[in-house]
């Protein structure tokens, strides 16, 4: 009988000290997981705030910019240019793109709300040169404007996104955002990926900066041209941009064919793009700012983590 007592009481204390180590376990990984979930939340706040300080020094480098040359924005300035800053254990990177340089969504309508039909054929060649479908053009300008009646031709309104699932109306307003157009009639992923590098949404329509603009943007500017056109008026822009818009006009790519709305040009731009991000430790932070410049003075009118 003693010694199956005793035996129990093996049994049981090493019961106890099995549960006992169990706990220890659980209680040290909770403790190691604590640590470091706190440590990745501290580091992700560091890392968002030097992507701030990357705001405003963005910021100041267009104020000096305004101050500097404030007749033209070209590819050869300070603001245009990629920075990296390593400071601790940190990188802070940026690059700043003038929004201008890309075809405004929202200039297919004026501030009434009614078509542009120069800015309509504009997209459309866009479009065109994208090897995508014209009639998406259709489709969008229904998506901004204030009626309820689809276009012809690729036009979509109420009608057609209820049918979707889930169902959706038709926003019939300005966009706030370039993203927006994947909820347009047309606009799959695949559209929506060739089109993003040359489309942008700003808060009123915009003219075109010649001297950012990409080829292909510039292609689309005119009847009959294509993206060796467009190449033929990068090479001849070089870095620091033409003198004016008639500079532009006068080139020979221009000679079969003709600028839609050259009042819809310029050499100056008031919004812009900043990508920034950081990197520390085990995290990396990434941030767009849309900023608007108007009169040597640069606010911040969108911000968002990720890409633009």
């Amino acid at each position: 009988m003693r010694e199956q007592q005793q035996g129990v009481a093996l049994i049981t204390a090493v019961l106890i000290v099995a549960l006992v180590t169990t706990i220890a376990v659980a209680m040290a990984s909770r403790q190691q997981l604590d640590i470091r979930r706190s440590a990745n939340v501290f580091d992700t706040d560091q890392a968002w705030l030097a992507v701030m300080g990357g705001e405003d020094y963005a910021r100041n480098v267009l104020v000096e910019d305004s101050k500097n040359s404030g007749s033209t924005d070209a590819l050869d300035e300070n603001w245009a240019q990629p920075v990296q800053f390593p400071f601790e254990e940190m990188v802070l990177s940026g690059v700043v793109e003038d929004m201008q340089g890309r075809f405004n969504i929202n200039s297919l309508i004026d501030s009434s709300g009614n078509p542009v039909l120069k800015q309509q054929l504009r997209f459309q060649r866009l479009l065109t040169l994208l090897a995508l479908d014209p009639a998406i053009a259709q489709a969008v300008l229904d998506w901004l404007d204030k009626d309820i009646n689809a276009n012809l031709n690729g036009g979509a309104e109420d009608g057609d996104y209820m049918q979707q699932t889930p169902g959706y109306r038709a926003a019939n307003r300005l966009m706030a955002s370039a993203s927006e157009l994947r909820l347009v009639s047309g606009v799959t992923a695949e559209v929506y990926e060739k089109l993003a590098p040359f489309v942008t949404a700003l808060p009123k329509p915009t003219s075109i900066n010649i001297n950012t603009a990409s080829a292909t943007v510039l292609a689309m500017l005119g009847d009959n041209l294509t993206l060796a056109d467009g190449e033929s008026l990068l090479s001849a822009r070089d870095d620091s941009g033409f003198e004016s818009v008639a500079k532009f006009a006068q080139q020979p790519v221009f000679s079969g064919s003709s600028i839609d709305d050259i009042a819809s040009l310029d050499i100056k731009s008031d919004y812009f793009l900043l990508n920034a991000m950081t990197e520390f430790d085990h995290s990396r932070s990434q941030q767009f700012s849309l900023l608007e410049r108007q009169n040597g003075v640069v606010k911040v009118i969108m911000r968002g983590q990720g890409a633009y």
